[in-house]
This record gives structure tokens, sequence and C-alpha cells, in this order.
């Protein structure tokens, strides 16, 4: 039900990236799968993936550490 939820809100397509970001992440949040990796396993378009990430970005829980490394932070 609460993925429903978060689906309707920000879309199916994002939810998806997101979930994928979570379960992808060590146990220090470090997250290492290149944009294109994510666009190739969930079937999503490059500016799906960025949007995505600008989201987080902006609600300061992720950011980019270098190309192909991100970080989930204060999680």
């Amino acid at each position: 039900m609460n993925e429903e939820i978060y689906k309707a809100i920000i879309g199916e397509k994002k939810v998806e990236i997101i979930n994928l970001l979570v379960k992808s992440c060590d146990e220090n949040g470090f997250v290492m799968l290149k944009i294109s990796e994510i666009c190739e396993k969930l079937n999503v378009s490059k500016p799906t993936v960025i949007s995505t990430f600008k989201l987080l970005e902006e609600k300061k829980i992720f950011e980019r550490v270098k190309n192909g490394v991100y970080r989930f932070k204060n999680l």
C-alpha cells in the first residue's frame, strides 16, 4: 500500500529507481552503479534516472561522490 502511494506521488519509475539504489547500497550508504547500468536494469531513460537523483539531492539525502559512485547521507 505504501509503495502505491509513493508511485502516485512521484511516479512508478522513480520509485523503482529509488528501490534499486536502496537495495544496492552498502552498510555505509554507498551505491556503486552507473546511470547506464540503472537504465539497463530497469528499462528507464537516462533523464528519468537523472531527475530521480536530483530529487534525492534536493532533499539532501543523496549525493554524487564521483561517476558511478553515490552515497545516501544521514541515513
